[in-house]
């Protein structure tokens, strides 16, 4: 093994298919089976209303990765996105940045194992065990490669969707649509705290809307980036916030907010609307496959950045090397400890959302900023790109 490598080393293997059950999978996972319960706190069952703004601002966050993302491919993801479009300086702020963004790993691995303690009263009673447990075993899964991390994500991609359908099917017919958008239903308003709880929900919700352009990263590794990697952005984002739509009315309309918050997870709707066995169903291939295909599609992708930036200098040589499978093991090691100890600590769930959602809003600035500068930088290519727009309307 060389001393160091570059993301020319990486494989390239990563298809359409491929990209979108990443893409999917990243999405649903904490937005509605986790975050979903914080935002009902917010704005109350006004919570579906949250989800669209929030569906709607996300789209237009995810234009300036569809223009650069028709345009180039970027072998670093994220950190080449900083290092070309705003400079070297912001890209190694970022690098080290994403370090501590990157303990959104360890909120995905407790609500695994906080919906799967339903079923299984011993995880129940040792969260903590068994949110270490998961995450180290979706952290050797990365071990061996992107390869072997797409097909495991394929694979609960597909189920987790029949789950999430079907929690739809047998939900929507449940819900109180009577008085659901008035301020009768189980003695509470449409809006709990406002138009103010409204838009704080749907702020909070674009971390869980968002997670298409988590692909992005993967852009080293894509067989045909240009051409994939945007149209998979569109195609997920509108397809989970249409399910979102449906699914956020059930959160709000079946049971009152305070019965799903004291749950602090879906199961407890879960359990009322479904039979035995569809609720079994739903708990492992619903709620824990959004959670597992989440986590790992969050660990897979945070690890390209950094080894950019690695390769580049920022960081020790060390974690500028691929293992046998070409993944920059020092990374995922680093990522381990790091969300171990978030796990460990017990860090308030919906805090951590917050404190990731805020650091990733703040960097976006710079790199949708930057944005501008695509046709000045690759003239030629951009206006190749079949997403081309005039220099006004970028």
């Amino acid at each position: 093994m060389a001393n160091t490598n570059t993301t020319k080393d990486l494989n390239r293997t990563l298809k359409k298919g491929d990209l979108m059950s990443i893409a999917v999978g990243q999405i649903i996972g904490a937005g509605v089976m986790v975050m979903s319960i914080a935002a009902l706190g917010m704005t109350g069952r006004s919570v579906n209303i949250a989800f669209v703004v929030a569906a709607v601002l996300t789209c237009f966050g995810a234009l300036p990765s569809i223009f650069m993302g028709s345009t180039i491919r970027v072998m670093g993801g994220f950190y080449s996105q900083a290092a070309i479009f705003v400079g070297d300086q912001f890209a190694g702020y970022y690098s080290v940045i994403q370090i501590f963004a990157s303990m959104s790993q360890a909120m995905f691995a407790t609500g695994l194992v906080s919906y799967l303690g339903s079923l299984i009263p011993v995880i129940s009673e040792n969260q903590l065990v068994f949110s270490v447990i998961f995450y180290m075993a979706f952290f050797v899964l990365n071990w061996f490669g992107t390869a072997w991390m797409a097909k495991v994500q394929t694979f609960m991609f597909y189920l987790l969707i029949i789950a999430l359908v079907m929690f739809t099917v047998f939900g929507v017919p449940k819900v109180q649509w009577a008085g659901y958008f008035g301020n009768e239903l189980f003695g509470e308003p449409l809006f709990t705290n406002g138009i103010s709880g409204l838009l704080e929900a749907a702020s909070y919700l674009t971390f869980a809307t968002g997670g298409a352009t988590v692909i992005v990263s993967f852009s080293a590794e894509a067989v045909n980036p240009t051409k994939d990697i945007p149209v998979v952005i569109i195609a997920s984002t509108v397809g989970v916030a249409v399910l979102y739509a449906f699914m956020s009315s059930c959160i709000g309309g079946i049971l009152p907010a305070s019965e799903v918050m004291a749950a602090g997870n879906l199961s407890v709707i879960a359990k009322m609307i479904m039979p035995a066995p569809c609720y079994y169903f739903f708990i492992i291939c619903g709620a824990c496959f959004a959670l597992g295909t989440t986590l790992n599609s969050s660990i897979a992708s945070a690890v390209k950045p950094l080894f950019a930036a690695a390769a580049d200098g920022w960081f020790p040589p060390v974690f500028a090397r691929l293992n046998k499978h070409k993944v920059p093991y020092a990374w995922l090691m680093m990522f381990a400890i790091v969300n171990v100890a978030a796990i460990v600590s017990g860090m308030n769930i919906s805090m951590m959302g917050k404190l990731v959602l805020f650091i990733g809003n703040i960097n976006s600035v710079f790199l949708i900023v930057g944005i501008m500068k695509l046709p000045k930088l690759f003239p030629e290519a951009w206006a190749k790109s079949p997403f081309h727009v005039s220099n006004t309307m970028l």
